[in-house]
């Protein structure tokens, strides 16, 4: 289905001087989600003609938000490359600065959030003096900025019902969020967020505490690097994830003996342990005996005659 006329106006705006052709590209491999003052991208079945034409600009405040690696990208006349470590995948580029996706068999995966410069530059100069030229410098994303970016997508998507209300209003959260991530470090690592991310992983061990849980798939639930949320994680507990997630499993396996009848082998494959011998060893080297006598002496004890004083 063919761009509508006001569709047409936005992509001339924000992405720039585009024949028919071109914007039937854009349609046919890009997700679109349009609005005047910010519009997104997503590649869905390959690179556009415009993303690889050479040196191409943009009007608009450009910044992408990369889920992968970049092995190579050309801007302004540099081959640039993001491993996207320590969280940082917001990439950022100011209008008029040529760059280009270099052709490959595999396109990246990305959001491409394009700004209205107007609108940048008003909600920008509400936060810094001066407002610098960003050739593809990369940032560590405000946390709240994909969630909303996701809501965008949808309510852009809902063609029938699109609140054109709504969209203002989200479009102006996240051109704050946006600029809120170019280097305002404390807005990025508020000790609310922190909290609410260890306890969301914390909570994520306790449901699957019998499973594989390693920092990768933990960091993932709540979608930060591994290096950025291990950091995260022991600035708040003071212990390592996986230290933490050892000690969960222990302390579990430590009220299963005393509360449960279940055998040894059964409590260690409950509590995530690979074999009842590991369980063992781990739990000697935490309470000084193994946990069959741990269980027998919790029996004695509670077992033992009570005498009145």
């Amino acid at each position: 289905m063919a761009f509508q006329a006001e569709e047409f106006e936005i992509l001339n705006k924000l992405v720039g001087a585009i024949s028919v052709n071109t914007a039937n590209s854009i349609e046919d491999k890009i997700d679109c989600f349009l609005h005047h003052k910010v519009s997104m991208f997503m590649p869905s079945s390959g690179q556009c003609e415009y993303a690889i034409s050479p040196s191409h600009t943009h009007p608009a405040y450009s910044f992408i938000y990369n889920f992968q690696p970049v092995e190579e990208i050309i801007i302004d006349g540099k081959n640039v490359s993001y491993d996207l470590s320590e969280g940082k995948c917001l990439c950022v580029l100011s209008p008029d600065v040529p760059h280009q996706e270099v052709i490959q068999e595999n396109f990246q995966s990305y959001i491409a959030v394009m700004i209205d410069a107007e609108f940048f530059e008003e909600t920008a100069k509400q936060y810094m003096d001066t407002i610098r030229v960003y050739k593809g410098e990369i940032f560590v994303p405000h946390t709240e900025l994909l969630s909303m970016l996701r809501c965008f997508m949808i309510e852009a998507s809902n063609s029938k019902n699109k609140n054109s209300e709504l969209m203002e209003h989200l479009a102006s959260v996240i051109v704050h969020l946006a600029v809120q991530s170019l280097g305002f470090d404390k807005f990025l690592d508020i000790p609310l967020y922190n909290r609410f991310e260890v306890d969301c992983a914390i909570a994520y061990m306790n449901s699957h505490i019998s499973e594989k849980i390693t920092v990768e798939i933990l960091a993932e639930q709540v979608k930060r690097s591994t290096g950025h949320f291990s950091k995260i994680f022991k600035s708040i507990t003071g212990v390592s994830p996986m230290d933490f997630l050892s000690n969960l499993r222990i302390q579990k396996a430590h009220n299963l003996l005393i509360s449960s009848m279940k055998s040894i082998t059964e409590i260690a494959m409950e509590c995530g342990f690979n074999t009842s011998s590991y369980f063992s060893s781990c739990f000697l080297e935490k309470f000084k005996m193994t946990p069959s006598a741990y269980r027998n002496n919790s029996k004695i004890k509670t077992n033992s005659p009570k005498f009145d004083k």
